[in-house]
């Protein structure tokens, strides 16, 4: 190939990269709208929901939630999945307005997008008096050193945990048990009975941590019994304990709380 040839195809090679890069840089501009997002929700229960689920949770179509698929996609590369659909798969394009598609994006990249980049409803004040106060979070659960420790840390749960992973976890605890926090009962050489988490355990000892803060180290042959009880210590009432806006609240407060700046 002669050279002025081979520069120019290297050129254009180049460009085209730029061009592909900057393209991938551009980001919804309804980006955090949670009017967009609300919106946008609208649109996918009418127009995607038959394929992947009123809440992206997949069925015929791949679940937007859990697959990895969503989460390596460009905004503009989601917003040309749903105008022209997706070449070799069922999904055909959608003929709607660039804002209502904007708004399906918004609303998909909601489905994924920590609970700290999720727009929080709620009145955030009024979900801390609830954490620290009548809700009783605050006796198992610490935030920046304050609180209980029988519980996992909040102190940065917005940044790891989807705002509809936070509403499982206090409707529904015991649906995904962290590590480190599997229920245990033992009953001690004297009789006595504590309760608690198992914080370290091998053939030989446990390392129980009760519901007072105190640790426990025991060897495993000189208890009376142990046994590990299904499911979470936290309570499973907090659906019926709270209201609809004091649920809110709550999930507003611990959407905001997070290292980052």
């Amino acid at each position: 190939m002669p050279f002025a040839a081979a520069r120019f195809l290297l050129i254009a090679v180049f460009l085209l990269a730029v061009a592909e890069g900057q393209n991938r840089q551009v980001r919804n501009p309804l980006a955090n709208d949670p009017e967009a997002v609300v919106a946008g929700r609208g649109l996918f229960v009418e127009k995607c929901s038959p394929c992947h689920g009123p809440s992206g949770e997949g069925g015929h179509g791949p679940s937007l939630v859990e697959g990895r698929g969503i989460r390596r996609l460009s905004d503009p590369e989601l917003y040309s999945s749903v105008k022209n659909g997706v070449p070799g798969t069922d999904m055909s394009g959608f003929p709607l307005s660039d804002e209502q598609i904007w708004q399906i994006v918004a609303f998909s990249r909601s489905l994924i997008a920590p609970a700290a980049e999720q727009p929080a409803p709620g009145d955030i004040q009024a979900g801390g008096e609830i954490f620290w106060g009548r809700g009783g979070c605050s006796s198992c659960h610490s935030i920046r050193g304050q609180g209980g420790v029988i519980g996992p840390d909040l102190t940065d749960i917005a940044t790891l945990r989807r705002g509809d992973q936070l509403a499982t976890s206090i409707t529904k605890p015991s649906e995904a048990v962290a590590d480190g926090f599997r229920a245990v009962e033992v009953t001690l050489p004297g009789g006595k009975d504590v309760k608690g988490i198992a914080k370290f355990e091998n053939n030989y000892t446990l390392t129980l941590l009760d519901r007072e803060g105190r640790l426990h180290f025991l060897r495993k042959k000189e208890l009376q019994q142990i046994a590990y009880p299904a499911g979470s210590l936290m309570p499973a009432d907090y659906g019926d304990r709270l209201s609809e806006k004091e649920m809110q609240d709550l999930l507003a407060f611990l959407s905001r709380q997070t290292l980052r700046k």
